[in-house]
């Protein structure tokens, strides 16, 4: 005797198989709790962050303004006026970040000291630039200017400056 089951020659052996099982559905979020604690660090750090740059942009709103109006100084009638008004805005700004008590009394060649220290190892003023604009700022007859190259040190000097008080 036979155990095998009888099989009906005509029928196909592939209808006797089962239907395919699918699995459950994935869930909408089935994230690990270490992902969901990543998720919390990346947005801690996004808000740190935003919170760093906002204090920052609104520190260096003063380099902003004092490159503002330097921009606009070149539009000064003469070399005279020129280097009084550059004069006033890099010490208006080196108030701004230095201790005014270091800064208010300086004059002639402890100011010129002051502007060559407060860039670092690096000075943003030539001796010959700064020396021509504290001379066409306190006398009335000077050389030619050189405005061009004054804007460029004193850009460089507003952008680089730093302090302990800022």
């Amino acid at each position: 005797m036979n155990s095998l089951p009888q099989m009906n020659p005509a029928a196909s052996p592939l209808d006797q198989l089962a239907d395919i099982h699918l699995p459950p559905p994935v869930a909408n979020f089935p994230w690990a709790p270490g992902w969901w604690a990543l998720l919390g660090l990346g947005l801690i750090a996004l808000v740190a962050s935003v919170i760093w740059l906002r204090k920052r942009r609104r520190k260096s709103a003063f380099r902003r303004a004092a490159l503002l109006e330097l921009a606009a100084l070149n539009a000064a009638a003469s070399d005279q006026e020129f280097a009084q008004q550059l004069n006033q805005l890099l010490r208006r700004v080196a108030l701004h970040s230095f201790a005014k008590d270091d800064i208010a009394g300086l004059s002639g060649d402890k100011w010129m000291d002051f502007l060559y220290q407060s860039c670092g190892d690096k000075p943003a003023f030539s001796d010959t630039s700064l020396t021509a604009l504290l001379a066409a700022a306190y006398q009335p007859s000077s050389d030619s200017l050189p405005r061009d190259v004054l804007i460029a040190e004193s850009k460089s000097w507003i952008r680089r400056h730093r302090s302990r008080h800022v």
